[in-house]
């Protein structure tokens, strides 16, 4: 039965976070109610303690993109990530249970919502996450839409985050990318991709989005998936996509971190083609460096993902690199 093979899903993804040491908890981060759910490393949810035999690790934080719980995709990099780094996995707006009152919908405000969960605010507000003091560096990793959050997210914090990664995010999509990802899709606009309004819509998603699709999967199966991790509060979500923020809006242009920048994507990716990796790599400067994944689609991490985590923490745990440019993962 669909009922019992997602649950299944559900309960072996949220293992795997428990057993890296996570553990839930949630969090209203301002006067609009706006409340984020969020995976945690337990030192992060109390002060540091000044009996502390060892100095604290570096934080990474994982921003998932459009789709099913962020357990289900960053399960295969909290194991990995967690032997070297405390993990923050927050749960973005109208995702899950994460909600707010306020009417705004774009990845910026996505992105003050995390930084007043992970900091306080900018009001002098007491941080939600007592445990990431100033001694600790703050690395921001961010798929799909939540890369997007997560260059709004480097640019609101400034020096407080170390490094940024980007996987498979176009951060400088325009509205020729969104009529060409639409016509490629066959679909009217963007939004009945990448919001299915039903299983057959869904079965679209995942062909467009995987290199190497599932040849069948069961209709009893993909309709609790549906249920569970897509139907709930689908205007929302469509209203998200119309928010993106991009170059052609007045006020906002994609301009160079400070941090360096790890742009990684898969080789086929059909959402946003490779392309787009080597002209945010352009726009990112000189810091940006990309990795191109073989034989993957839009989801390398799940698709190659020792080969992805290997990536990942190649950048996170060693200096910055001196030299620049681009490179393929062989």
């Amino acid at each position: 039965m669909g009922f019992g093979v997602v649950s299944l899903l559900n309960a072996v993804f949220r293992r795997m976070f428990t057993s890296a040491g996570l553990r839930p908890a949630s969090a209203t981060v301002d006067a609009d109610d706006t409340t984020i759910h969020f995976w945690a490393h337990p030192s992060l949810l109390q002060p540091s303690s000044v009996e502390q035999q060892q100095p604290p690790r570096p934080v990474v934080v994982l921003i998932h993109g459009f789709g099913p719980d962020p357990t289900w995709q960053w399960a295969s990099q909290a194991g990995p990530l967690s032997r070297h780094f405390d993990l923050v996995v927050p749960t973005l707006l109208f995702f899950g249970a994460s909600s707010t009152r306020s009417p705004a919908r774009s990845d910026a405000f996505q992105a003050a919502a995390l930084a007043a969960l992970l900091t306080g605010g900018g009001g002098g507000g007491a941080s939600h996450l007592p445990g990431i003091g100033a001694d600790r560096s703050v690395h921001v990793v961010g798929t799909d839409y939540g890369g997007l959050v997560a260059y709004h997210l480097a640019r609101e914090l400034g020096g407080r985050v170390g490094k940024v990664a980007l996987c498979d995010s176009d951060t400088c999509r325009g509205a020729e990318d969104d009529r060409t990802l639409a016509a490629r899709a066959g679909v009217a606009e963007v939004a009945e991709l990448l919001a299915p309004v039903d299983t057959r819509a869904l079965r679209r998603l995942m062909a467009i989005g995987a290199h190497r699709a599932i040849k069948y999967m069961p209709e009893c199966i993909l309709r609790d998936i549906f249920r569970k991790h897509f139907a709930d509060k689908r205007e929302e979500k469509v209203a998200l996509i119309k928010g993106i923020t991009n170059e052609e809006e007045e006020g906002f242009q994609l301009t160079p971190l400070p941090q360096e920048v790890l742009i990684i994507w898969g080789e086929f990716d059909q959402i946003f083609p490779v392309d787009k990796a080597y002209t945010m790599k352009e726009k990112l400067g000189e810091k940006a460096t990309v990795k191109v994944i073989p034989n993957t689609g839009h989801l390398p991490q799940q698709e190659e993902l020792k080969l992805f985590n290997q990536i990942l923490l190649d950048f996170l745990l060693h200096p910055s690199s001196t030299s620049n440019g681009s490179a393929a993962a062989k």
